[in-house]
């Protein structure tokens, strides 16, 4: 009852509408979704939306906190994880291990600190390079800002 108030509203009566209408409105419906490979800005209409890209910082304090930076990199998350909480030979395991993971994700790790490294996982882009600004010496940088 109230479905007829409102095709009539509409100016659609049951007549107009028929089945083989529904079944081509459907097929159409299915090729503008279909995403063109050639072309790089068609976007599916069904297509999940994406989330926000998120950068979680770590500061590990054993190896075993190893395993929660793999699990956020798995994840698509990129990860700044600083050392001044462990010893030189757990920093060196822990680094070897988080280039193991970036490799197999193929993702990507880059020293930003003298204790501190950025590891991203695929489609991250890093602009820039922090270590070669802090790379000359002290003097350098006074003689820059006196």
């Amino acid at each position: 009852m109230a479905f007829d108030k409102l095709n009539r509203f509409f100016g659609v009566s049951d007549d107009e509408y028929d089945q083989d209408d529904a079944t081509a409105a459907g097929s159409a419906t299915a090729k503008d979704t279909q995403v063109n490979s050639d072309e790089g800005n068609v976007i599916a209409m069904n297509a999940k939306p994406q989330q926000a890209s998120r950068i979680v910082l770590f500061a590990p304090r054993v190896y075993s906190d190893t395993k929660a930076i793999g699990n956020h990199l798995l994840n698509n998350r990129a990860v700044i994880v600083n050392f001044d909480s462990v010893d030189g030979a757990s920093a060196a395991r822990i680094v070897d291990f988080l280039t193991g993971v970036a490799f197999a994700i193929h993702g990507e790790i880059k020293r930003v600190g003298d204790k501190i490294f950025l590891v991203t996982p695929p489609r991250f882009q890093v602009d820039g390079d922090i270590a070669a600004l802090f790379s000359g010496s002290d003097s350098d940088l006074d003689s820059d800002y006196s």
